[in-house]
């Protein structure tokens, strides 16, 4: 009579993989829904203005002619990502720039209008610089590279299903470790991923701070995305705390004033030097 025991451990681990398949598809779905919505709004989009055009394109050359390399091509649109729901909030979730890498074309660097109607010169600069140290770098931000993660972290958790349904009917005391093996691969997975795009954004932004050496214009740069960009705690308990738990732990882009105290930190160290 097989062990009930290994039944039960069945169930869990059926339980724990439908949790984290009900997880992927969200995600998809998401994904899916943004891109859909920032799709018909880049289409029903209003012509940005040429001024602002021109003065992306300025402000792009002027930090490019600091770092003493070619300025990439510059790009404005009304709104970046989808729309985040807010009246008061006048750009999208895509945030105030992007820098958009194709296979086989330059990159360029897309402006939201908000950022270029909204912040002062200074701090226009400093976004370009932070765009510019992404170009230099050539950060794998394009949409095929940037959910790449996705697919290894489906083949993570397929091949650990499988380890785990070997275990159970080859040697069902091994199938307890194996989930927890699986588990915790998929956790540092996701952590690495998470982890990866901060150090290139604080990357970019040491470089930002480096090139314009203006704290002023960067923490008014913070200042705007907090914001316009950030999404606000919700007023309830769970809610607020799950949003807190999102923003520390699986946000792409470190808080704002992390971000500018890492770049207060790089002067004061160079200036100690």
């Amino acid at each position: 009579m097989p062990d009930p025991g290994a039944y039960a451990l069945l169930i869990v681990v059926a339980i724990a993989y439908l949790g984290g398949a009900v997880l992927v598809v969200a995600v998809l779905a998401k994904v899916l829904v943004a891109w859909s919505e920032g799709w018909r709004t880049r289409r029903a989009a209003e012509p940005v203005d040429q001024a602002l055009e021109q003065r992306a394109a300025a402000a792009m050359a002027a930090v490019a002619e600091r770092a003493n390399v070619a300025a990439p091509a510059t790009d404005v649109v009304a709104i970046l990502g989808a729309p985040t729901g807010a009246s008061e909030r006048v750009v999208g979730d895509g945030g105030l720039a992007v820098t958009r890498f194709r296979a086989g074309h330059p990159a360029i660097v897309v402006f939201a209008r908000a950022a270029l109607t909204g912040l002062n010169c200074a701090a226009v600069q400093s976004l370009a610089a932070h765009e510019l140290a992404h170009v230099i770098r050539r950060d794998r931000t394009s949409a095929a590279a940037r959910y790449a993660w996705l697919l290894g972290y489906l083949v993570l958790v397929l091949a650990g299903a499988g380890l785990t349904v070997t275990a159970l009917a080859a040697a069902p005391q091994l199938a307890g470790p194996a989930v927890l093996a699986t588990m915790s691969a998929a956790v540092a997975f996701l952590g690495l991923r998470v982890a990866f795009d901060r150090r290139e954004e604080i990357a970019a932004d040491l470089f930002a701070v480096d090139l314009t050496r203006d704290l002023d214009a960067a923490a008014e740069l913070m200042r705007f995305y907090e914001d316009n960009v950030a999404r606000p705690l919700p007023d309830g308990g769970l809610g607020r705390a799950w949003a807190r738990l999102e923003r520390r732990w699986f946000a792409t882009h470190p808080e704002p004033q992390a971000r500018l105290a890492a770049m207060r930190r790089h002067l004061v160290d160079q200036a100690a030097d």
